[in-house]
């Protein structure tokens, strides 16, 4: 693919929608000179923000551990962010997917009510409540060990996408019977 195929590409394929917004300095809530906070255009929570790397990284798996500072960074902006708002740190997630749709890397800061009219199928659920969903400290921890993030198995992927349901506040788990319904969780 040479340069221009690939720039129509980022301008029109859903998966480089957070390139463009990355461009896009109107959706900026604030920002470093190594990363951008944005909202998620469909969270899947009350509050639901993402924090972007301007260097040019996809997924988890392309990072090294001269990327933590990088990662540290879009944790502290996350957390600005969180308090520029008057909302509590203790009342989010922060964290990536291990096998994302979108490019470029994204920390996800996102509130643990979960509840939005964007949560919609299975998989929004397993993708924030699941070892699909790797913390931000999880992913430092391994890049300190490892000095890179571990690609998983991709039936490993598929199993946990389709597992059962875990509720994030009191651990009750469906069979692997039941069907998705978006007011499974508890409501402690």
């Amino acid at each position: 693919m040479n340069n221009e195929e690939y720039q129509k590409m980022v301008r029109e394929h859903w998966s480089y929608q957070l390139v463009r917004e990355l461009a896009d300095e109107k959706l900026h809530l604030d920002s470093t000179q190594l990363s951008v906070a944005i909202r998620d255009l469909f969270p899947k929570a009350r509050f639901h923000y993402l924090v972007l790397p301007k260097k040019e990284i996809d997924t988890l798996h392309e990072l090294t551990i001269q990327d933590i500072d990088l990662l540290k960074d879009m944790y502290d902006l996350g957390l600005r962010v969180i308090r520029k708002n008057g909302l509590n740190p203790s009342h989010f997630k922060f964290g990536y997917h291990l096998a994302p749709h979108m490019k470029r890397l994204h920390l996800h800061v996102i509130s643990t009510d979960f509840h939005s009219r964007s949560l919609k199928r299975r998989h929004h659920w397993t993708i924030f409540n699941s070892d699909l969903f790797m913390t931000h400290d999880a992913v430092l921890k391994e890049l300190a060990l490892h000095g890179v993030i571990q690609p998983r198995p991709m039936d490993y992927i598929r199993a946990l996408r389709e597992g059962p349901l875990t509720c994030h506040r009191c651990a009750f788990t469906t069979s692997l019977t039941e069907q998705w319904n978006k007011d499974l969780y508890c409501l402690q």
